[in-house]
């Protein structure tokens, strides 16, 4: 329960309308413009003429009839989409190291950088064939390598807070040390994440048709999301984004039908197509929250007087000389403190 509280947490505060923030993003083209190629044929004087495209220009043509995948053979089309081929599970980092050294960054890039500063839980859903594993060390390159000395120390510090407030059983430093992949906390941190590339081996799914497969992954995150919120008797938000207008689209129908009473948890949806950087599309869904589960409140840091985020991250009081995590613990003691006086003194005047 602990890591649950503790890395589904990222909480959007508007004093007492406070709500969990979850992020799911496609990689290629929407994070990363990566330079991985799928092997195709092109039919030119009906003859099929073997041709390697990008990812974007097989999001364009996928569908057409004048170009097909490498003699009708996934295992040969997407090849480097996977980890079975010379590079095996290195692969997906060796083309993020080429991407980021080539500047080729997509147009959801800084709201990934946002997400892993806040600590947040998110998803990575791509038509890849890679295990998380192969994800997870490409994942953990971009963050020993390329995000700034001030992104790890907002990470570190909000995970640490975190650590501290939901009481997670992890013995982390004061202050972050060597490579941060390396570090406890944050690797309890991407272990509850979700890395899922769809047509990898272990999921049986088609990268030729991705649409069903990440409609599965998203629906087992927001399951997954949907069952934390309810846990901590908070609500939810949840973002996807994709560059591939026919996935965005699949994406948008899939909401539009959802019952809430299948994701009761989660109230407001966001969904953007990115497939021009310049005109990124939108489409929001709010549902009406239903009331909090009855006997929740208690147990939920937010209806405290001490739970607006930025209250416990900056608080305000003649204590400042002393650090965030002393200052918290001697306010939620006074707090408690005056709680059970109030309570003793009604009694007693009963």
């Amino acid at each position: 329960m602990a890591i649950i509280k503790k890395f589904s947490l990222f909480v959007e505060s508007k004093e007492e309308n406070d709500h969990l923030l979850y992020y799911a993003f496609d990689w290629d083209d929407n994070i990363l413009n990566m330079p991985t190629v799928i092997h195709m044929e092109k039919l030119v004087d009906d003859v099929w003429v073997a041709e390697d495209v990008s990812t974007s220009k097989f999001a364009e043509i996928r569908e057409s009839d004048e170009w097909r995948i490498l003699e009708n053979n996934p295992d040969k089309a997407f090849s480097e989409f996977r980890d079975n081929g010379p590079r095996g599970v290195y692969a997906f980092r060796e083309d993020v190291k080429k991407a980021i050294k080539e500047g080729s960054y997509g147009p959801c890039w800084d709201d990934f950088v946002e997400c892993i500063r806040n600590g947040s839980l998110f998803a990575i859903i791509t038509a890849r064939g890679h295990e998380s594993e192969g994800i997870r060390l490409g994942l953990e390159w971009i963050i020993d390598n390329v995000l700034s000395d001030e992104d790890i120390n907002e990470m570190y510090n909000n995970l640490r807070k975190f650590e501290y407030l939901f009481n997670l059983d992890v013995d982390s430093d004061r202050i972050l040390k060597g490579e941060p992949s390396k570090n406890e906390l944050v690797k309890k941190y991407i272990d509850n994440c979700d890395l899922v590339g769809v047509s990898a081996p272990s999921r049986e799914g088609s990268a030729s048709n991705p649409e069903k497969a990440k409609e599965v992954a998203l629906l087992d995150f927001k399951k997954k999301i949907n069952n934390f919120a309810g846990k901590l008797g908070l609500k939810a938000k949840v973002g996807f984004s994709d560059d591939d207008l026919k996935n965005v689209k699949h994406v948008e129908d899939l909401i539009d039908n959802l019952h809430h009473e299948e994701f009761p948890n989660i109230v407001h949806y966001v969904v953007k197509g990115t497939k021009d950087p310049d005109d990124i599309t939108k489409k929001i869904k709010t549902v009406e929250s239903s009331h909090q589960s009855p006997g929740m409140a208690s147990s939920v840091l937010p209806h405290t007087n001490f739970a607006n985020m930025t209250n416990r991250l900056h608080p305000k009081s003649d204590k400042n000389s002393k650090d965030d995590y002393h200052r918290e613990f001697v306010r939620k003691s006074e707090y408690l403190a005056k709680k059970s006086k109030d309570i003793l003194s009604k009694k007693k005047d009963k």
